[in-house]
């Protein structure tokens, strides 16, 4: 009948901008230091899954060339948004954090927010973690409720009277005339190099050191292969069990007791090669002791369109989505040169569709990347 019993997946990679590869590189350079110090990796990382789970094989026509059939009516249930840490030693004791969703909506980061970040870091994660001797680095993606930031800092798009009660705040002498590219002008060089985050202060006062991953590299984080065991087996046994919420619970922690520590050992080798590997492809045999420090700038271009109006607010405070619909690429790469199973592969001349992309929404204002994502379409 021309059906095939198939994995459904919908690859994509990305084709990173200059912004996105300083990041990386700054990442790369940082976490290859720590590897040679004698310190302890923990990697943190949200996941979710469903009251009745949801099956990973469907029956797929051969005519469907990306393998993502339109979408199933089933009964999902209640959605789950787990929370945990671990590392070469497995997971950490007493860091697990089991939320039930009290929203419609699939996006399980709206579940979580700042507030219950923090307060799982100060009660959970740094408890646990002060029972590792010797210095901890704790591995994190950028999402809104990892960033919240210790202190809000001006942005071009801030209509005048925002910026003149910053600058009022911190005492600094303006005229009530100047227009908002005036004001920015003054603001522009009291900014900051860096961004200071809440959590990454709250933990240096416990000496555990933060390291961002770069946005879309969630491939650098070990914790990510752990899901990829417990959730297919979370789906497997959940259809043959009730779905109370404690049998929920009980299988998940089910799930987590078959990833031993050797195979968590194991996943960080393997991210670590990665790391390792990402390293050489973009920076050859040059040490990270001969790169001196990635500075990422913070400032905003002075464009005319955020400085037209003095006193409308701007979309960009939200964000400013590339809509990237009806484009396709035709991308010449060497064929020696491969990305990683995670982000896919691309062949000499292969032809690349560019969805319409609603970007991840970790991604907000704060993190000023300019990136193009695209989903690979085999032939």
């Amino acid at each position: 009948m021309g059906y095939n019993f198939k994995k459904v997946e919908n690859r994509k990679i990305i084709i990173e901008s200059p912004r996105l590869q300083g990041l990386k590189i700054k990442f790369l350079r940082r976490y290859i230091q720590l590897m040679e110090e004698d310190v302890t990796f923990v990697y943190l990382d949200e996941t979710w899954v469903y009251q009745h789970g949801v099956p990973v094989r469907r029956w797929v026509h051969e005519s469907d060339r990306r393998g993502m059939p339109a979408k199933i009516v089933m009964n999902e249930g209640r959605r789950f948004t787990i929370l945990h840490a671990g590392g070469k030693f497995g997971f950490l004791e007493n860091c697990l954090l089991f939320l039930d969703s009290n929203n419609d909506s699939r996006d399980y980061h709206k579940t979580m927010n700042g507030q219950l970040f923090r307060q799982w870091v100060e009660t959970q994660l740094i408890p646990s973690v002060n029972f590792i001797n010797g210095k901890v680095v704790i591995i994190m993606d950028n999402a809104p409720y990892h960033s919240v930031l210790a202190e809000q800092l001006p942005r071009l798009s801030w209509i005048k009277s925002k910026l003149k009660f910053w600058l009022a705040q911190k005492k600094i002498p303006f005229g009530d005339n100047l227009t908002k590219k005036q004001l920015w002008d003054i603001i522009k060089p009291l900014l900051p190099s860096t961004r200071k985050y809440e959590i990454d202060e709250l933990l240096s006062k416990s000496n555990i050191e933060v390291l961002r991953l770069p946005p879309y590299h969630c491939h650098y984080n070990a914790i990510e292969m752990v899901w990829g065991f417990c959730k297919p087996y979370y789906n497997k046994h959940i259809l043959k069990q009730s779905s109370k919420k404690s049998e929920i619970k009980h299988l998940w922690i089910e799930a987590m007791s078959k990833y031993t520590p050797e195979m968590w050992t194991s996943s960080v080798i393997h991210c670590e090669n990665i790391i390792k590997n990402d390293w050489q492809r973009m920076m050859g045999n040059t040490s990270v002791k001969d790169i001196p420090p990635v500075i990422i700038s913070l400032g905003e271009s002075d464009s005319e369109s955020d400085l037209s109006s003095d006193e409308s607010d701007s979309i960009s405070d939200i964000m400013q989505d590339d809509v990237l619909a009806n484009r396709t690429l035709n991308v010449s790469m060497d064929p020696e040169t491969s990305m990683n199973e995670t982000q896919g592969n691309i062949g000499e001349g292969q032809q690349l569709c560019v969805d319409d992309v609603e970007m991840c929404e970790w991604m907000n204002a704060e993190n000023d990347i300019e990136t193009i994502i695209v989903e690979v379409i085999d032939d």
